[in-house]
């Protein structure tokens, strides 16, 4: 895939986290609850994709396959937990996706490339910044 297809990807990705993590700004404080659930719920797609790609990285190592399957299973249980406790459940995903970046930093030979790199950390800061957001605004 090449570089400008990426990108471009990777930055509509980041529409449904911008638009759920202000849509109780724009329509109201009574959707507070529904898009911020819908942010873990879409957080947690994410998060699961991206491990999920990390599984083909180096076949032959057992940590990385180890520690992708960790992350998605991180995605799934976070959507339980948003159910019942929705900052924490931000605050998981706030903090995991930048430790997934860091992971991918070190095990995917794709963050050599210094583009997508780039794109990585933009997207992560992006990120995880919709999640600190929506945890200030839901106290």
């Amino acid at each position: 895939m090449n570089n400008n297809l990426r990108m471009l990807l990777g930055y509509l990705g980041f529409i449904p986290f911008g638009i759920l993590s202000i849509f109780p700004w724009v329509f109201g404080e009574v959707y507070t609850k529904q898009a911020y659930f819908l942010l873990i719920v879409y957080g947690a797609i994410i998060m699961s994709f991206l491990a999920g790609m990390s599984w083909g990285w180096n076949i032959s190592s057992r940590k990385n396959l180890a520690v992708g399957i960790l992350f998605s299973l991180v995605g799934f249980f976070t959507i339980i937990i948003g159910y019942f406790f929705l900052k924490i459940a931000l605050i998981i995903f706030a903090i995991s996706f930048p430790l997934f970046y860091i992971f991918e930093k070190r095990a995917n030979k794709f963050m050599s490339d210094e583009t997508y790199l780039k794109l990585r950390r933009n997207l992560t800061s992006a990120v995880s910044g919709c999640f600190l957001l929506s945890l200030l605004t839901t106290f």
